[in-house]
């Protein structure tokens, strides 16, 4: 087989498509139409990048799933969970403190974060994004800032802002991306607080936010807060991140995923 460095952003080597599943709640009364057109516009563009980078994507509706998450985990190499809704502040056993409360979906929350535990479980990739990325702390025995209140993050009237994320060196992130500063795209009121185990720290926003965890030792395990599927963010973040995954993925497919 024949390919190309991580360093241009493409898959190292070619072959057979690679099996993820992709989740997010695509059709949930719980949205109304804007966020829905919103989370859709998401999923297509972060699609685009996936099969470029070699993946074949296995879609699911994580507000009524059509299969369960262990025979789902089962048929892919990698899961790829996306941004959506608040996570139930019950999942942290927390009570909602009073701010604005962005379409909480408990039934969604529950398959999403059996999903990634089954990835974990069986040794597979996983990327979360947003949403993913605080369900993935939560999962994990973490909380989350219910409002991060007026910021960087998300302004009013405005779904997306561009802000600098600096990314801690010696992190897995850190080898994708690089270290240092970075321009992102983010549109999110809630955030990790405390850290769930087994997870650091790869990248903070300048106000202190964290913007992306990861987990400790060999498994491929990156969540982003911020959003590098947004048409308007640097397109190289998530051709290296889906780049990096591919390799992972691939690695540690069974021999029926791979050419």
């Amino acid at each position: 087989m024949t390919g190309v460095s991580l360093a241009s952003g493409s898959i190292v080597e070619s072959g057979a498509p690679i099996p993820v599943v992709m989740s997010y709640a695509s059709e949930t009364a719980r949205h109304d139409r804007a966020f829905a057109d919103e989370l859709r516009m998401l999923a297509d563009s972060a699609a685009v990048f996936a099969r470029e980078a070699g993946l074949e994507i296995r879609w699911v509706n994580s507000a009524a799933p059509d299969a369960d998450p262990g025979s789902l985990a089962a048929s892919a190499a990698g899961v790829i969970v996306l941004g959506g809704a608040d996570v139930d502040p019950a999942m942290y056993r927390a009570d909602p403190d009073g701010t604005w409360m962005d379409s909480t979906d408990a039934a969604a929350d529950a398959f999403e974060a059996a999903l990634m535990r089954t990835a974990m479980d069986r040794g597979i990739p996983l990327f979360t994004i947003c949403r993913g990325t605080q369900l993935l702390n939560v999962m994990q025995g973490g909380s989350l800032v219910q409002d991060l209140g007026q910021g960087i993050h998300r302004e009013p009237n405005q779904d997306m802002v561009t802000h600098p994320a600096t990314v801690h060196a010696g992190t897995r992130l850190a080898g994708i991306l690089g270290a240092g500063s970075h321009e992102v795209r983010s549109g999110h009121h809630q955030a990790v607080d405390r850290l769930g185990e087994g997870l650091v720290v790869s990248a903070v926003a300048p106000d202190g936010v964290i913007e992306a965890i990861e987990m400790t030792g060999d498994q491929w395990v990156v969540g982003v807060q911020w959003h590098p599927e947004e048409p308007a963010s640097d397109p190289a973040q998530l051709r290296r991140l889906l780049a990096d995954f591919a390799v992972a993925a691939r690695v540690g497919a069974p021999a029926a995923f791979v050419a």
